[in-house]
């Protein structure tokens, strides 16, 4: 097994941040401009990529409103499935928050894991500047900007 591990302040607070990865409106700003979130633990949440010819579906198995948000993997490319995303937002002294990522439970640490584990380097990135700056700039695009 293989997990993706990252670590980020952010100088924004928790619940920015929160809301940032669990609404609509905020994985549109800094990962894919097309989803669908779950509003509650034990729903899914679904994110298309590629023109919305791959689809990702995990089911929100734990939502602590400010603190944490776990998803596991239920469809998608294969070595994606049964994977965990795990977030955690720890706030600090001085205002901003320490945010934990996880990608865990990997079965192989080759293929598309290396690449997968640079694109999120780059999501949190995306997600610091969405937090802090209000910046709207989605990794990945799937509609079409219209004339």
């Amino acid at each position: 097994m293989a997990d993706s591990l990252h670590q980020i302040v952010i100088e924004a607070d928790q619940h920015t941040i929160y809301q940032a990865l669990t609404q609509n409106q905020g994985i549109q700003a800094w990962w894919t401009d097309t989803c669908h979130m779950a509003q509650q633990e034990g729903e899914t949440c679904q994110f298309w990529f590629d023109n919305r010819q791959t689809c990702f579906t995990m089911r929100a198995n734990k939502m602590l409103d400010g603190q944490r948000v776990f998803w596991v993997c239920l469809d998608g490319p294969k070595e994606w499935v049964d994977t965990q995303l795990w977030w955690e937002i720890q706030p600090l002294i001085d205002g901003r928050c320490l945010l934990d990522f996880k990608h865990m439970n990997w079965q192989k640490d080759n293929g598309i894991f290396a690449l997968c584990n640079s694109t999120w380097g780059n999501l949190l990135q995306h997600l610091k500047e969405y937090c802090e700056e209000g910046r709207v700039n989605p990794w990945f695009h799937n509609l079409k900007a219209s004339a």
